[in-house]
């Protein structure tokens, strides 16, 4: 009975992916060991995601903090987007096929099991549960969800308990027919399983839960006494179980080691979605705005992320009215309502125009902890799981009064019902669905030749500083890192790590080393001039990071440049070895001085020559000959 019963879940689960299938048909059809979106911004970043858990787990080490990367301090996974328990359910897909394959599973399913636990929660509440699939998949493949995955942004795409909670706390505060123990302890397993995807969508489901169970009490006051009996205890264990059981990873989230907090990303005040946004789809067809590029997706651009479109806007006013008589409908028409007022963020912004006077709830709420630290856009995936509810409840009392017609059979009952579910189920999914970018734009992920076949070869634990250096916005480091199974450790990461004040540190202060390697990497400030101060700045990075090889390698900025700087900087110059320049470091530092004369500038017009455009040691040859004379 059991293993029947997983098998048809398990169908299910598949039935509700095989859209995702022809959304990534481009990897599925390739090479899912070597094809991503793009091998470097926030999809590159995920790939790393995905191997740390795995790796930690044959290591015995924390899946929360990895000190793989920004050595010597390590980062706080949980200070960043890194759904480890995502990563520890497919670690066996890892360990068999590498990361790249297990990010791909896990995108092409994330939308799959969105959908299923919507269908799963819904059905409590509907008799006719055919109506249950289209409004599953309204949530599944909303708009929000298709631009998550486009950026490889797993622990928010795997929106699989969101519904469930709702229904959970539904059942414990409202309804009260199961057992207030049951009720608690699945309450329990749900919060803690979220956090373990994702804090961040835990964090907007307690604020929305919040908001439902004030606006309860507040209809319902006179049935408040009569339900405390049930919900209490159901509240106190599902509340204390969890508390106990994340106090430890919500105090290492927070306060732990390499915690970051405040506002973590800059954009945090402007990021809320376009309130056009939800009729109207924007200027999507076209190739990708640099924003797109940056982020890691270089296709044609899709719908906003709050975009639920005409249809299934009808849908939902029709749903609204024909179950008017059911007070859960009220109360997810409140919820829908109040997500997408905090979606919208701090300012009212139109596609052409931005009214910053109009007061929004995010103004106050973006300044309290915890919430200052998410973008309100992300708001958007929660939308259409209120308007999938209200759409299968639509359905369920059309389906109540077609029974109720006596000239009708059951059979024909039954008929008219399913045509009526798919034709309204068409009319909300199809004008969301063709708005994507179908298939998705993939590309191959190539790692370097150095790093693909040297690399893994150094002692175990070696640190390697690499140009492009891992920071954020520069993440292909990292990609390299895990597709190589984390056998050597990076000075720098692409993650949030903090400042002296415990805010993300970022790209770092103008004359820092982080800042003077990011310059070398990524276009955006000027390029470092070759100062005796940075020279002296990067030296002791060299030493405090505990840097044994420093490898320029793959696409970054200026490679022939950056040899010469950093040649300057060590004082001796690089070997060239598989398309890549070289440095070994000794411990303790680099020995020689730095080349401390400003010949940065005179030396890459030199390499520009004919005579000496192919030589790629020519920079460097260059810096140190003026100094040292011809080698």
């Amino acid at each position: 009975m059991v293993t029947q019963l997983v098998a048809q879940h398990a169908l299910w689960i598949l039935l509700f992916s095989l859209p995702a299938v022809l959304l990534w048909w481009h990897v599925w059809t390739g090479h899912p060991s070597s094809t991503l979106t793009c091998a470097c911004g926030d999809p590159a970043q995920e790939v790393w995601f995905m191997a740390w858990p795995a790796w930690a787990i044959t290591h015995f080490h924390s899946i929360f903090f990895s000190g793989a990367v920004n050595v010597p301090f390590g980062a706080n996974l949980l200070s960043n987007t890194s759904g480890p328990l995502v990563g520890v359910v497919l670690a066996p897909v890892t360990w068999l096929w590498g990361p790249v394959v297990s990010t791909n599973v896990a995108l092409t399913l994330a939308p799959g099991l969105s959908a299923w636990g919507c269908w799963l929660a819904i059905r409590r509440y509907v008799h006719w549960r055919p109506g249950a699939v289209p409004a599953a998949m309204i949530y599944g493949y909303s708009a929000a969800m298709s631009e998550n995955l486009i950026f490889g942004h797993v622990s928010v795409s795997v929106l699989l308990l969101p519904p469930l909670i709702f229904a959970s706390l539904y059942e414990t505060l409202v309804r009260q027919e199961k057992d207030p123990i049951r009720n608690g302890i699945v309450l329990a397993l749900l919060v803690i399983t979220q956090f373990l995807i994702s804090p961040e969508i835990l964090v907007m489901v307690m604020l929305f839960s919040a908001i439902g169970v004030l606006a309860a009490i507040a209809v319902g006051w006179r049935q408040v006494p009569s339900h405390l009996e049930r919900a209490i205890p159901a509240l106190a264990i599902g509340v204390g179980v969890s508390l106990v059981a994340l106090a430890y990873p919500a105090y290492l989230g927070l306060a732990g080691p390499e915690s970051v907090s405040g506002v973590l990303f800059a954009i945090a005040p402007i990021s809320g979605v376009f309130i056009s946004g939800y009729l109207s789809p924007g200027h999507y067809g076209a190739f990708a705005a640099p924003y797109l590029r940056f982020g890691g997706y270089f296709g044609r651009t899709g719908p906003t992320s709050n975009y639920i479109g005409w249809g299934l806007a009808a849908t939902t006013v029709g749903s609204l009215y024909v179950a008017r008589r059911r007070p859960i409908v009220w109360l997810l028409a409140l919820l829908g309502v109040a997500v997408s007022v905090l979606a919208l963020g701090s300012l009212l912004l139109g596609g052409t125009f931005v009214i910053s006077h109009v007061w929004l709830p995010w103004r106050a709420l973006s300044k309290v902890p915890v919430l200052e630290e998410i973008l309100p856009d992300q708001f958007a995936p929660l939308i259409t799981l209120f308007l999938a509810f209200i759409f299968a409840l639509g359905l369920d009392v059309a389906y109540g009064r077609l029974q109720l017609v006596k000239r009708l059979r059951a059979h024909e009952t039954r008929a008219l019902a399913a045509v009526g579910t798919v034709v309204l189920g068409a009319l909300a999914l199809v004008p969301v669905f063709v708005t994507f970018d179908m298939p998705y734009t993939v590309h191959p992920t190539r790692v370097p030749v150095y790093m693909r076949t040297v690399a893994p070869t150094l002692p175990a634990n070696s640190v390697l500083l690499t140009v492009p250096y891992a920071v954020s916005g520069s993440t292909p480091a990292m990609l390299w890192q895990a597709v190589d199974g984390l056998h050597f450790r990076l000075a720098g990461g692409a993650l949030k790590t903090p400042n002296a004040k415990g805010g993300p540190v970022g790209q770092g202060t103008p004359g820092s080393a982080r800042r003077i390697l990011t310059d070398l990497s990524v276009l955006g400030n000027k390029e470092p001039l070759g100062t005796a101060t940075e020279y002296a700045t990067v030296r002791r990075a060299l030493r405090t990071w505990q840097v044994n090889k420093v490898v320029i390698d793959g696409l970054s900025r200026d490679p022939l440049y950056a040899s010469g700087f950093l040649t300057a900087a060590i004082g001796t110059a690089p070997h060239f070895v598989h398309y890549a320049w070289v440095w070994t470091i000794p411990p303790g530092g680099p020995r020689a001085p730095a080349i401390t004369n400003k010949s940065l500038y005179l030396c890459r017009l030199a390499s520009d020559k004919p005579a000496e455009k192919h030589h790629r040691l020519s920079m460097a040859k260059c810096v140190t000959e003026i100094t040292h004379g011809p080698l």
